[in-house]
Order: structure tokens, then C-alpha cells, then sequence
């Protein structure tokens, strides 16, 4: 028993270090990620994280192990002493049994737990980060611009290195019986070699080539990886529930994959599933009739399959809405073949090919070659990086309004334009002997009259009513190229998706112009708005106003014509104006009728008063002329009683012949003593 705890206290060790070593490894693999910020480095550390709770478990289990076998032994040893020990041994024997609970509750829940959790976890990250990235365009699915490859390369090659040295030192335990249920954890770890492998060639081809695009193809392939295994571990546990076992069994858990078994250990892939199903279904594949017998018939088998594919490749299928031809040595034999099955000469003397002809094609034609509408995103003007929106970009030249931009003639201006194009085959073998690639004939064509279009058009015009007229004249002139040149197709439309000026600062700048004009329009609306409110208000309408206006105007060149010398005719003109712009302004209903209406009123009022003064004048002046004392006699007494009318009058009381007395209040400003010393 002293070798059986030995041995499991090994596999704990064992199990341990791998914990240390898939932590460790996962960290620096997320670190990585992190600085390189590329999907593909953190998915690898996503996947590398969900080997922990394999190592966790299988530590826990061999610690359990350890314990079981340390109780067992202690109980074997006190089984052997007298009875003044069986006190003792009674308590040490219920320790066993616990430690024998623990462990079969481990085996029992403990494993499946753990299987049901890493399946979850790798089909929930798995899903996460590929739908991360499929929703994501495909510059943000590489590496940072910062970040060396040649640096991912050699942390890549390290992480492997680790990590193959270590799943293949913990593979070689699992040979031992005791130690199998390492395999799960090393399978695990080799996995992660393999994606750490990818990593470190997409890392290799970045530095050399200078292209990131496989680290996409790994941000992708890494997720969808996650989740075959995810489901393989959630099939492979609901088989193990269902499955009979044997008492005493160590099950093989679910989460310890067929499928990374692989990796560890590179069997024949018949042996691999022979090895499954017999452990699965108790049923030895190797040993059946049926096995045997393909063993035997194998060579007749195969010649009889090969001269199955040899007659189907004499046999051409030609869909409904296509149309084939037959090729033998790269030359078309005969016409071209309708909907139907057609017979020719096998493989490889003869290939035939099939082409949609009965189909609605289309042809992606963009400024930005990388695009291809395929992942195009929405154009922002007022936003983009000035310097990565330009990069390969091909614009179109168009000319700049003079009357938009204030210059005397007009210059050139570029914009960014997406067409579709749908064509039909026309003629098949035409279509194929018109050009070598009919298909970028096509392209090259509708780029060549597209950019003669927009260059023959104003800039302001292509950006207004341009993508609704472009389609059809651009249409017209590929469809007339198409048939000079013998491309045997039909162009049935074009249309403009997309029209806009460069990004960036262009962009940003034609918006800034663009809102300059609205601002303009906006202030010359609004002084119109002013221009009708205040005609509205000084006569009364816009259109009597109007005629104000030009009655005046007509009466300044009355007024200019007869400074020069006038005769009675202009002179009669000029006075009948006066009097038609008098009766006008008389009859409006606005400011200036009022002005002119209190005009008259005080004109009135200051002639009727002034005629009135001078009347009253040359009565006082008679006055005067008949009695001068009476007049000055009175004038004198008016003027003192006006001046006393509204001041204070004061009594002075006394007896005859006795000097008066003036009581007066000299403080009181009312007094009327000032008004008394000044006459």
C-alpha cells in the first residue's frame, strides 16, 4: 500500500504542476493579447483558460487519492496490533470510510461537474468571441499598429514550447493505470500548443509578408474550435451517464476529449474510434465480421469504386437556370450545353463547367478595392482617421462648381463612389472568348465610363441628383463598350450606392462648406422674412409697397430727366407722379399712411394757429392804435393778475393814517413778494 500512495501522491504532484503551468500560461497568453490588442491572441487565452478547472479537479482528486490510500495503510497497520488498540482503530476506520465518501463523491459528481462546466464555459466564450468578431470589420481582427509580429512570433514559439514539453511529460504518466485521468488535463495542453502554433505562424507570416489577415482567419477558427469541443464534451458526458459501468470503474471523464486525445496520442484513427466504441458500447469493433470482411475485400472495393467515379465523370449535369460547355485540354468542344444531363469523355480527358447564365449577376465597383461591399460600413463625414481612411483608396474626378467654391473658373474636385452592377450572360461561349476574365472586363469598363461621367459633372450636381441620373447614362455607355468588345452579356442596370467626398479632412471640410451654404440660405430666408414684415408693416402689404417703390423709383428719373431741362409736358408728369405716389400713400393701411395722416394734421393745426396769432395780433395792434394808456393800463392789470392767480395772498390790517404792516412768511417759497418787488 506504501507504493499506491507513493504512486498517487506523484499524480497530484503531477496534476499540480500543470495547474502552476496552464495558469501561468494563460496570463502572459492574455497579457499578449491585450498588448497586441488582437482577437486571435485573446481567444487563444479565452481557450487557454478553460483547461484551469481540469487541472483544479484532477489536483483535488489525486490529493483525495492520496488521503484514501494514507487511511487504508494506517488502518492496515493498526489491524495488525493487539486489541488494547481497536479503540483507536475505530476512529482511523470511520476516517477511511469519509475519505473513501470524499473520493467517490469526486469521482462520481465531481468529474462530471467539472466536464459540464468546462462545456458550458467553451460554448459560451466560444460563441461570445466569434460573434465578436464576425460583427466586427476586419481591421480590427489583427494585431495594433504598435505591435511587432516578431515579437508575438518568439512569445508565441515560448508559450508552445512550454507547453508542449509539459503535456508530453504528463502524457507519458498517463501509460501507468493509475495515472490515466492526467490524460484530460495533457489533451487539454496540447490543444493549447496547437493554437499558441497557429498564433506563431500568422506571427511569421505578418513579419515576412506583412499581412495580418490569417489572424483572423484564427479569431475565428479558435471560437468555432471552443465550441466542437464544448459539444463534444457535453455528448461524450450524456453517453458516459447512459453508459453501464462495471463496479469498482474509474470512469474516464467527459471533459478528457476524443478528439485532443488525438494530439497526445497519434494513433490510427480507426484504432482511435474502435478504442471509443468498444469503451463506449462494450463492443470490439476490431473482432466483427464486418471488419474482417472489408479487410479482405478492400482492394476490389476500391477498383470498383474507381470505376464508379470514372463513369459518373462521362455524365455532365446542366441545372435549370444554367448552361455547360465541355473542355478538353483547355479548348471548348461543340456549342454550349442546355439544362439537361450530356454525356463526353471521362476524366480527365474531358472537364465540363457549368455558368448562371439564367441568373442576375452582380459586380461590386468601389474607390476602396478592400471593401467590395461586401463589409463596407456606414461613411461618416464628419469623423474617420486622416491617416487610414485614404490608404488605397480611388477616387473620381469631378469638377468643382465656380459658383460654390467664389472662383472665377472652375477646377477639380475627387469623390468616393460604390456602384452595382447586374448584368446576365448573354451568349455563353462569346462571354468566355471576349475576355480571359470577363468578369473584371466588366469592372474595368464601369470604372473607366464612371469616371468619365463624374468628370464631366460639377461636384454640387453629382452630390445632389448624380446618384439618381449617374445609373442610367453609365449604363447605357458600359451596355454599348460590351457589345463593341464581344463580352457577350447584357448590362440591366447600374446604380450609384454610394457618393461622397474623400474621408477625413476633405470630408470634414466639404461639411464645414456645406453648412456655410445652409447658414447663408438660412440668413437670406430670414431677411426676407424681415424684408415682408417690414413692408407688411410701413404699407400695409408687400405688393402695395411694390408699387410704392416703383412709383418713387419712377418719379427719381422724372426728377433726373428734367434737371437737365424741363419743358411743361415733363413738368405735368412730374406733378401727376407726386399725386399718384400721394394717393398711394394715402390709401395704405400701414406705418407711413399714419406718418403722413399726422403730417397733415399737424400741418394743418400749426397753419390754422399761426393764422389765428396773426389775426389776434392785428386786433391788440388796433387796440393799441385807439387808446394806447387803456391798453398798457390793462395789458398791465392781465399780466398781474396772471402772475397773482396762483400765489398766496396775505392782509394788512391797520387804522387810518397808521403806516402798514406786511405780515408775510419770508421762508415760504409761495410768497407772493418777490412777484410785488419786481413790479
Amino acid at each position: 500500500m506504501t507504493e499506491d500512495h507513493l504512486v498517487y501522491r506523484r499524480g497530484m504532484t503531477a496534476a499540480i504542476v500543470g495547474l502552476a503551468i496552464q495558469v501561468a500560461l494563460s496570463a502572459v497568453t492574455a497579457l499578449v493579447g491585450l498588448w497586441a490588442q488582437s482577437p486571435a491572441i485573446q481567444a487563444a487565452a479565452w481557450h487557454m483558460l478553460g483547461g484551469v478547472p481540469i487541472w483544479i479537479v484532477l489536483a483535488l482528486l489525486y490529493t483525495q487519492y492520496d488521503a484514501e490510500r494514507r487511511e487504508a495503510l494506517a488502518a492496515e497497520k493498526l489491524s495488525t496490533h493487539d486489541a488494547a488498540s481497536s479503540v483507536l482503530f475505530g476512529e482511523l476506520s470511520d476516517d477511511l470510510v469519509r475519505a473513501r465518501q470524499r473520493l467517490a463523491m469526486l469521482l462520481g459528481w465531481g468529474l462530471s461537474g467539472v466536464s459540464l462546466l468546462v462545456a458550458a464555459y467553451l460554448v459560451t466564450s466560444g460563441g461570445v468571441l466569434l460573434w465578436r468578431v464576425v460583427g466586427a470589420d476586419g481591421s480590427t481582427a489583427g494585431v495594433r499598429a504598435g505591435a511587432s509580429p516578431v515579437v508575438i512570433m518568439f512569445v508565441a514559439a515560448g508559450i508552445a514550447f512550454v507547453a508542449f514539453l509539459a503535456a508530453r511529460w504528463i502524457s507519458g504518466y498517463t501509460r501507468v493505470r493509475s495515472w490515466q485521468l492526467l490524460r484530460g488535463g495533457a489533451s487539454y495542453l496540447m490543444s493549447c500548443v496547437a493554437v499558441m502554433g497557429l498564433v506563431l505562424v500568422a506571427a511569421a507570416v505578418a513579419a515576412v509578408l506583412d499581412d495580418t489577415s490569417l489572424f483572423r482567419v484564427i479569431a475565428i477558427a479558435v471560437p468555432a474550435a471552443m465550441m466542437l469541443i464544448g459539444v463534444e464534451i457535453l455528448f461524450t458526458g450524456l453517453l458516459e451517464a447512459y453508459r453501464p459501468k462495471r463496479p469498482g470503474e474509474v470512469p474516464r471523464p467527459a471533459f478528457d476529449s476524443r478528439v485532443l486525445g488525438l494530439l497526445t496520442a497519434p494513433e490510427s484513427l480507426g484504432q482511435v474510434v474502435g478504442d471509443l466504441i468498444h469503451y463506449q458500447f462494450g463492443v470490439e469493433v476490431s473482432r466483427s465480421w464486418l471488419f474482417r470482411l472489408l479487410g479482405r475485400s478492400i482492394t476490389p472495393l476500391s477498383l470498383v469504386a474507381a470505376s464508379v467515379l470514372l463513369g459518373l465523370s462521362t455524365l455532365v449535369v446542366v441545372g435549370p437556370d444554367e448552361s455547360g460547355i465541355v473542355l478538353r485540354c483547355g479548348a471548348v468542344q461543340g456549342p454550349a450545353r442546355g439544362p439537361g444531363i450530356h454525356v463526353k469523355l471521362p476524366w480527365p480527358i474531358e472537364t465540363a463547367e457549368t455558368y448562371p447564365v439564367g441568373r442576375v449577376l452582380q459586380v461590386f465597383v468601389s474607390s476602396d478595392p478592400t471593401s467590395r461591399m461586401a463589409n463596407a460600413q456606414a461613411i461618416l463625414w464628419s469623423t474617420g482617421d486622416d491617416r487610414t481612411d485614404t490608404l488605397g483608396m480611388e477616387y473620381y474626378p469631378a469638377v468643382l462648381d465656380a459658383s460654390s467654391s467664389g472662383a472665377a473658373t472652375s477646377g477639380l474636385a475627387v469623390v468616393a463612389s460604390d456602384l452595382v452592377v447586374t448584368y446576365r450572360v448573354r451568349d455563353l461561349l462569346e462571354y468566355l472568348s471576349g475576355a480571359v476574365t470577363p468578369k473584371e472586363a466588366l469592372e474595368a469598363l464601369v470604372e473607366q465610363e464612371a469616371s468619365r461621367y463624374f468628370a464631366s459633372h460639377t461636384l454640387d450636381g453629382l452630390l445632389s441628383r448624380g446618384r439618381s441620373e449617374a445609373g442610367g447614362e453609365i449604363q447605357q455607355v458600359v451596355q454599348e463598350r460590351a457589345d463593341r468588345l464581344g463580352l457577350g452579356l447584357d448590362v440591366i442596370g447600374v446604380s450609384v450606392t454610394a457618393l461622397q467626398p474623400p474621408g477625413g479632412k476633405v470630408a470634414r471640410a466639404f461639411h464645414r462648406q456645406i453648412g456655410a451654404q445652409q447658414r447663408r440660405e438660412t440668413l437670406i430666408q430670414e431677411g426676407r422674412k424681415d424684408a415682408v414684415a417690414t413692408l407688411a408693416k410701413v404699407a400695409g402689404s408687400v405688393e402695395r409697397s411694390n408699387r410704392i417703390n416703383a412709383a418713387i423709383l419712377e418719379l427719381d428719373a422724372l426728377r433726373s430727366e428734367a434737371a437737365s431741362g424741363a419743358d411743361d409736358a415733363l413738368r405735368r408728369r412730374i406733378a401727376t407722379q407726386e399725386l399718384d405716389i400721394e394717393g398711394l400713400l394715402g390709401d395704405a393701411r400701414g406705418e407711413a399712411a399714419e406718418l403722413i395722416h399726422a403730417a397733415r394734421g399737424y400741418r394743418w393745426t400749426k397753419s390754422v394757429g399761426e393764422r389765428s396769432a396773426r389775426e389776434r395780433f392785428t386786433g391788440e395792434l388796433l387796440a393799441f392804435e385807439k387808446s394806447p394808456t387803456y391798453y398798457r393800463v390793462r395789458r398791465f392789470l392781465e399780466v398781474l393778475a396772471d402772475g397773482l392767480a396762483d400765489r398766496r395772498k396775505f392782509i394788512i390790517a391797520g387804522d387810518q393814517g397808521d403806516l402798514p404792516i406786511l405780515q408775510m412768511d419770508f421762508s415760504d417759497p409761495t410768497s407772493a413778494l418777490d412777484t410785488l418787488l419786481g413790479q
